[in-house]
């Protein structure tokens, strides 16, 4: 191969790369600035709303969730809960049954057909007008209804998403990785809202429009990016407010993470090979966002390793020797975390490339399970 070519190949890698964590956000949030904050008023009568709890098998927090449910801040008349524990064969199901007289709807159903079948049962069943999505082991705070459903006062919002918040666990090992990711998620989306729309939605905690909301197939694997383009398509908006905020601890190992991601990014090639025409090519600021902010982190393992072997190949050359010594000592340091996690508290200089790097490992796996298809719907459920 061509000198040329193998330079073309690391500054195509490292470029993407560099537009993705840090020119992107930093571009989005800039513009962000010119665009004003929205500030919805609260509506003359609150709409009615279900809220819909996905479980599998949490005996252990259902209780806690349901409870927390009741407890928020929203008229009791206009607010209704549906636990859907598809598949699960633990107390999931007996647990939300007991809550019956306080409204609670409980949909068990015995066979696990994944999470996407268990919301399109939950959403067939809503009364409310507004469907509310959350997880069976976060905590919305308690005024976190109202402040989702007072966009709804626009008729080009069709759906908002709330900010997930990371509780502080100096135990779990994910805790640091997970908090700082889900803050400079959170600083994006807030800039992706004012401009337009969101790229993503999150599944925790995320409320649309009942009537907007189309079956989802079941094999779809990352619902949330399923019904986050079926609003897109019809033309609604998906606002972000961090002010709706639920809070979750973290996972208790970082293996538990790393599966989630590797289901997710699967998921997320899935969702690019399914809606090809609608992403591609780039014709509004939607299917530009989504690039940027989602398409590249998939492929940003296969530009990372890109970047590795192209340097290496380049090495005789000061400049491509000094960028293959700095991603080597990066790796390097990053295999240090690999063997210190679990037996001390990591430091941030060792942590987050650390992180970064087992994300992206996991990334990769994403890419070759949905290659070769092995990727299903069922999710890993992870150590509360």
């Amino acid at each position: 191969m061509e000198r040329n070519m193998i330079e073309g190949i690391f500054w195509a890698s490292a470029l993407l790369v560099a537009y993705h964590y840090v020119l992107y956000p930093l571009g989005v949030i800039a513009l962000a600035r010119s665009r004003p904050e929205p500030r919805p008023g609260d509506p003359a009568q609150w709409p009615s709303v279900t809220f819909v709890i996905a479980a599998y098998n949490e005996e252990r927090v259902i209780d806690w969730k349901i409870r927390n449910t009741l407890e928020l801040d929203y008229p009791r008349e206009r607010f209704e809960v549906i636990v859907a524990s598809d598949g699960s064969n633990d107390r999931t199901g007996e647990i939300a049954s007991s809550y019956a007289a306080r409204g609670v709807v409980s949909l068990h159903q015995p066979e696990r057909r994944g999470k996407t079948a268990a919301l399109n049962r939950a959403v067939a069943a809503a009364k409310g007008e507004i469907v509310v999505f959350s997880d069976a082991n976060n905590e919305f705070s308690t005024d976190a209804i109202r402040v989702l459903v007072r966009h709804f006062a626009d008729p080009e919002v069709g759906g908002v998403c709330g900010a997930k918040r990371i509780k502080p666990a100096e135990e779990r090992e994910s805790s640091m990785g997970d908090s700082l990711y889900w803050r400079y998620e959170s600083a994006v989306k807030v800039a992706e809202s004012r401009i337009h729309t969101i790229s993503n939605a999150d599944g925790e905690i995320f409320a649309i429009r009942r009537s907007l909301y189309r079956h989802v197939p079941e094999h779809i694997i990352n619902d949330d990016a399923e019904i986050t383009l079926n609003l897109v398509d019809q033309g609604k908006r998906i606002l972000y407010e961090p002010q709706a905020r639920s809070f979750e601890y973290a996972s208790l190992h970082i293996r538990d993470d790393f599966f989630v991601k590797v289901r997710m990014v699967a998921g997320g090639y899935q969702t690019l090979a399914e809606h090809a025409r609608e992403l591609l090519p780039w014709r509004s600021w939607f299917t530009w966002s989504f690039f940027s902010h989602k398409t590249l982190r998939w492929l940003a393992p296969v530009f990372l390793i890109l970047a590795l072997v192209s340097s290496a190949a380049l090495a005789a050359r000061p400049f491509y020797g000094f960028m293959l010594a700095a991603q080597g000592t990066f790796y390097a340091v990053a295999a240090l975390g690999a063997l210190l996690i679990g037996r001390m508290r990591l430091p941030p200089p060792i942590y987050v490339p650390y992180y970064f790097t087992v994300m992206n490992t996991a990334a990769f796996m994403g890419l070759v399970r949905f290659l070769r298809r092995t990727q299903t719907v069922h999710w890993r459920r992870a150590q509360r």
